[in-house]
């Protein structure tokens, strides 16, 4: 069985269903910067570490020596020595279709540019939203009236496609 670490941010929604999710992984640490996190209401969570010290960080990793990293909604730059440390260990979930739309917002800018609308899963490296690209799902703005509705759908493909990935990179 393999060892995973989620990074969240706020909704902490792609954390919690990855746990419900985990077939031939174990998320065995979550971490995340927000003590207000709507995750930590949960009452079925592995360990959390909250902090936003990365030295502190960087030290529990490799304490727990983790298979797979998994940033998903941390919305921190992880430092040059974690991604080094664990170099091509570490994937992202990012809500638009790379290399286009980088940083935050992302989802709000490419939905309202009508372009490279979607996600895409990509390891991680030290240029942000860069690394090699390990999956894309393309959602055609047209379809939804609103953000909200769009933002809906980007969500259900999160869900759907990020527990994929994780389990077909841990076989």
């Amino acid at each position: 069985m393999r060892k995973v670490v989620v990074f969240f941010g706020k909704g902490g929604s792609n954390f919690l269903n990855l746990l419900k999710n985990q077939t031939n992984y174990k998320i065995i640490l979550g971490i995340t910067n927000r003590s207000d996190s709507d995750a930590l209401k949960n009452k079925k969570l592995p360990p959390i570490l909250i902090s936003n010290n990365h030295n502190e960080i960087l030290n529990k990793l490799k304490q727990i020596k983790p298979d797979l990293i998994v940033l998903a909604g941390y919305l921190k730059i992880i430092p040059k020595e974690i991604i080094e440390e664990f170099k091509g260990k570490i994937i992202n979930l990012h809500p638009s279709i790379l290399p286009n739309f980088k940083g935050l917002n992302a989802d709000k800018i490419s939905f309202e540019a009508k372009k490279s609308c979607g996600i895409t899963i990509h390891y991680a490296d030290v240029e942000l939203d860069s690394g090699d690209i390990i999956l894309q799902y393309h959602i055609n703005p047209n379809r939804f009236s609103s953000f909200e509705e769009y933002h809906k759908e980007l969500k259900k493909a999160e869900h759907k496609f990020l527990p994929a990935v994780i389990e077909m990179l841990c076989d």
